[in-house]
């Protein structure tokens, strides 16, 4: 079943991915974050019902694409310089263990 134009699969992982995203704190040990994510995300990676691969990919470019445009929009660049924005802080944040996101967010 279709729901908004995505498969419901595919909602219901964009969900959970959404659930991950909204677990992390800034204030929260590396060790609380990796508990809640994995929380979060536990019906997604291991549940009897998870979406397939496919759902989960699908979510997730459908959610980076929405989330992209609005900071385009709201900060007046393009998405391809809010991308590699993004590009620049998984190539920092790679060295970086335990880095979750919350970290690096600035005003």
């Amino acid at each position: 079943m279709i729901e908004n134009g995505m498969p419901a699969d595919g909602a219901r992982a964009a969900r959970l991915l959404l659930d991950a995203v909204v677990s992390q704190s800034g204030d929260a040990t590396n060790d609380e974050n990796m508990r809640a994510m994995t929380t979060a995300l536990s019906e997604l990676i291991g549940g009897a019902s998870a979406p397939d691969a496919g759902d989960v990919v699908g979510a997730s470019v459908v959610c980076l694409s929405w989330l992209a445009g609005h900071l385009a929009l709201a900060t007046r660049r393009s998405p391809e310089e809010v991308v590699a924005d993004l590009r620049e802080f998984i190539d920092v944040s790679t060295a970086r263990e335990g880095v979750t996101g919350v970290d690096r967010v600035e005003e």
